[in-house]
């Protein structure tokens, strides 16, 4: 009886240890991440590509995870993103500075969930909405928002490591749409078809960003 009751006990805990390494099907971790990013402006304009470099931004916001299994998982974000671009010209400092409200939803992989640290590739789309957008030369600034597309879709890939409560990535986003709206362009300058500045269909004018964020897993 004795004997019996001890390998009931110790099936338990095996089967109690087993199930304590698989990930049950959930939220598996949510919290919050910031750094910063170099955002870029990628555009078929030769002109427009020398006269604006990349500018140095703030990027931060919260992510929750869902695990399907001990390897993938779907991670939802939601990021305060300033994207854009500038130039230093000897006296004369030009910035394009544009401010989104940035929703990633990344596909995630694991690559070792048994680990005390787990490195992780991540890939999903991101839907973003225009906050504002400001054209800065010296102390002149004007709001071009109301000549820009409000929804931005972009592409989202990169990497990671988590480890304990600490979490790091490093992404690339490509932006999809051109960012300026040609239609709503025209109306503001009152171009009209024959005229040489109007435009004829967007231009080709895309936000891309490097991010580098840190941060903590509750």
């Amino acid at each position: 009886m004795r004997r019996l009751l001890l390998a009931v006990v110790l099936v338990s805990l095996f089967t109690v240890g087993v199930s304590a390494q698989q990930t049950i099907p959930g939220v598996t971790g949510k919290g919050f991440k910031l750094g910063f990013d170099i955002a870029n402006i990628n555009t078929d304009y030769d002109e427009l590509d020398e006269f604006l470099d990349s500018r140095v931004a703030f990027i931060g916001g919260a992510y929750m995870t869902y695990s399907f299994d001990r390897h993938f998982a779907v991670q939802p974000e939601i990021f305060y993103v300033m994207k854009g671009a500038e130039k230093d010209l000897f006296f004369i400092t030009a910035h394009w500075s544009s401010d989104y409200l940035e929703v990633p939803v990344l596909l995630k992989y694991d690559f070792m969930p048994d680990g005390p640290v787990h490195p992780n590739l991540f890939v999903g789309p991101a839907l973003d909405v225009l906050l504002s957008s400001k054209f800065k030369i010296s102390d002149y600034e004007v709001d071009v928002s109301d000549g820009m597309k409000t929804i931005d879709f972009s592409l989202v890939f990169g990497g990671g490591l988590d480890y304990k409560r600490f979490v790091f990535d490093v992404r690339y986003t490509l932006g999809l749409v051109n960012t300026v709206d040609a239609e709503k362009v025209n109306e503001l300058t009152g171009a009209l078809p024959d005229d040489s500045y109007y435009l004829e269909g967007d231009p080709s004018i895309k936000n891309t960003n490097i991010s580098f964020m840190v941060g903590v897993k509750f």
